[in-house]
Order: C-alpha cells, then structure tokens, then sequence
C-alpha cells in the first residue's frame, strides 16, 4: 500500500490566480451593490422635515448631565440600522419593546450612519408587543429572584445587552468576551449537540448505515442548529462570523480543503463585510476575527504538548496577544483580569451546565456568586493602546503568518505592554 505523503485534507481553496481574481471581483459586486443600497437608504432619512421610524429597543440606560437626566435608547429599526435616543419622559423600562419614533436624523455622515447616528425624537409611542423571546425571557426572569443574575443569562442565551453593572465587572475583569455571544459560544453548543446527537446515531449507523461519516451527517444537522440560533440571534455579528466559518469550515472538510488557515479566516472575513459593511465598525466582530487570528498564529507556531498543558498555554498566549487589540477600544485594566485565564478554561464546563439547569427550571444555582461578586470594588485603571502602537504590534502578527521569530516577538511586546499596565496600576 502506498504511503500517502499529504493530508487528504490539506488542498487550497483556489488553485490558481484566475479563481482568486474571479472571486474578489465577484465580492467587489456584492460590496457594491450592498454599499449602493444603504447610500440610498441614507438619503432617504436625509429628510428636512419629521418622520416616522419603527424599531425595537436594544438598550435602554439613564443619564446625568448638568444635574439634569434622561434616557438614552439604542434603537435597531425594521432595515437593522441603529440609532441612539434621549428623552427626558418618566419612561419605563421598554428595553425589546417594538417602538415608533417620530423625529428626524440628527448630522450623521455615510459611514457614521453605517455604525449608528443620533435621532432627534420627538415623539416616542409603544407598538403592539410581538417579540418572539418575550415568552422565553419571562421563562429566564421567573428562575432568578436578582434581576442581575437574569440579565446575565438572558446575555449568554439571548445575546441581550447587560446593565452598568455587568458592563464595568466585566471590562475589568477581562470576561466581556464570555457574556458577549461570539464564536467561542458556537464551539461549546456545537460540541454539545454533535455528543448528544452521537448518542443515538451510533446506534442507527451500527445496524442500518454503517457506510456513513458520522462527521458529515451530524456537522450538516449541527449547522441546521447553530443557523437557527442565528435567526434567533437576528444575526448578531460576531456569531454570524462564527457560523461562516463553521459553514465554510464544513464545505472545506467535505472537499478536502484544508480547514484551519489564515486563507480562510480571510475568505470569511471579506465575505462578511461585502454582505454587511457595517461589520468594520462592529467592535464585536473586530475582536471576534481577531481572536481566530491570533489562534491560528498560535497552532502553527506552538508545538502540542500533554493535552492539559497546551489548552492552558493556548488560553495564556491568546489572552496575551488580545490585550493591545483590546485596550485600543477599551482602557479598563487590572491584575483581577488574569483570573480570566481560568474562567475561559471553566467556561466550556459551566456553560453547559447553566443551560441545562435553565432547562429543568432551576437556573437560579449559582445567584449568590454573581450577587457576591458584583458587590466587590475591583481596583483598576484606564489606558487605551495608542494608534501607533496597534499599527507596529499588528505588522509584527502579520509577519508571524510566515516566521516563528515575529510570532515571539509579537509575544513579547504584549507581555511588555502588560508589565507596563501593571506598573501603572501600582503608581495609581
């Protein structure tokens, strides 16, 4: 028998110059044509007098300023643009309520109103309830008697938004990226389902189709799931990268193409934007493909060791390499934030878990602990990673893609710039 000298799993996605060209300029269409219809969009709320839009409530939080306070309301409106509110009504929490806002855009260029723009309402009025998760969030909030303990798990299950509190815990203790619903989610459901779908498709393989692939038969059922728990999402961003992936990913396996690649992160990557530009300014989705980025650098660099000490250096060096990215959108750093290292490992057990006490009705186990922990004063401090910073550590993972020595070097600034958040937390 001859030996085979290649993976039957290691071919490109394009083989040729010709393909790549065909493709680029295929999504240089798609990006057109999506780009074209949002300008038009655009224009159309570009009107001089009062209008009316509809939407529903993402977030809704209270402000002061000069001793005077207000609300302010993230709206996603029936196209999924967004826009941010203030009123100074008594209003109650309407937070996933249907609204429909009378008023007019607010200055806001094009690429501004890709992210979000301000809306000048007028006139604020309920809609008639029709939110498909109301009934499922009621299910969440009658298992919880702390009401912060269910925002929390309305965030995990939901991809809801979380309150101040959970938002500054969070950012400080560096677990943003676990409440937020994001690739990391997908794996751990995905691993899930595939277990318990295994249970009982061994049985029928072994007596009526032993012939089949079990990786292929339950990897498409899995991503039935996972795409309806997209919809379900309404195609939050950073899951909407995750679930391409895994789509392409599949795709890849059953062609025979190589799967974990910088080509196909890219792939993914440029696929998303052409079909929601707005996904540049999603910060979610920036540190989502980040993250896939700097896991790939660490697979084809770091040798495999015991499984247990190399799932713990993957969850150091990962922590490591995001930090500059982090820090140049958020500044909230303190030495608390390592502990994350071990929640991330604790994670893939406790999600789970909580899921299935939801399941049965006893979601509440773990209240006191969330309760404790939102009471302690986390020291820290706020520094956000210069431009130029970024830009230089950023060069430097690009030529990790080819050399092992920028990959260390690239290790080697974050655990500087660490030492040098650490410093400061000191001299605070």
């Amino acid at each position: 028998m001859q030996k085979l000298l290649s993976s039957p799993f290691s071919g490109e996605i394009f083989t040729n110059s010709k393909e790549w060209i065909i493709f680029f300029i295929f999504l240089g269409g798609v990006l057109f044509y999506n780009l074209f219809s949002a300008y038009k969009d655009y224009k159309s709320y570009q009107q001089p007098d009062a209008y009316e839009i509809r939407g529903e409530v993402k977030i809704q939080y209270l402000k002061e300023k000069n001793d005077k306070k207000y609300f302010v309301l993230k709206l996603q409106d029936s196209k999924n643009y967004t826009f941010y509110l203030t009123s100074f009504e008594d209003l109650k929490d309407i937070t996933y309520r249907k609204v429909r806002v009378y008023g007019k855009i607010g200055r806001c260029s094009f690429w501004k109103f890709l992210k979000s723009c301000y809306f000048q309402a007028y006139k604020i009025s309920l809609l008639p309830d029709k939110d498909y998760k109301k009934p499922l969030r009621g299910f969440i909030d009658k298992q919880h008697e702390d009401l912060d303990s269910a925002i929390l798990y309305k965030a995990l299950f939901f991809g809801d938004g979380v309150n101040l509190k959970w938002r500054n815990f969070s950012n400080v203790t560096g677990i943003a990226h676990l409440i937020a619903i994001s690739g990391f989610h997908l794996g751990v459901l995905s691993g899930i389902l595939f277990v318990l779908f295994s249970l009982f498709y061994k049985f029928f393989q072994k007596h009526y189709f032993t012939y089949r692939n079990i990786f292929y038969d339950l990897g498409f059922l899995v991503l039935l799931c996972m795409y309806g728990y997209l919809v379900f999402l309404d195609y939050q961003p950073a899951f909407f990268r995750a679930f391409l992936m895994a789509l392409l990913g599949y795709f890849f396996y059953f062609s025979g193409v190589k799967i974990l690649s910088f080509k196909m992160l890219g792939i993914v990557v440029v696929i998303c934007l052409a079909v929601f530009p707005s996904f540049i300014f999603n910060i979610g989705f920036i540190l989502s493909a980040s993250g896939v980025f700097f896991i790939l650098l660490f697979v084809k660099h770091i040798p495999k060791k015991r499984w247990w000490s190399y799932v713990l250096w993957f969850d150091i060096c990962i922590f490591l390499l995001m930090g500059i990215v982090v820090h140049f959108y958020f500044p909230y750093f303190s030495p608390y934030q390592f502990i994350s290292i071990l929640i991330s490992l604790m994670f893939v057990i406790y999600f789970p878990i909580v899921l299935i006490a939801h399941i049965f009705g006893i979601g509440g186990i773990f209240d006191k602990v969330y309760i404790e922990a939102l009471k302690f004063d986390i020291p820290f401090i706020e520094f956000y990673a210069p431009w130029y910073l970024l830009f230089f550590y950023m060069s430097l993972c690009v030529f990790a893609v080819f050399s092992k020595k920028f990959f260390y070097g690239a290790l080697g600034v974050s655990v500087i710039f660490y030492v040098f958040l650490f410093i400061r937390f000191l001299l605070r």
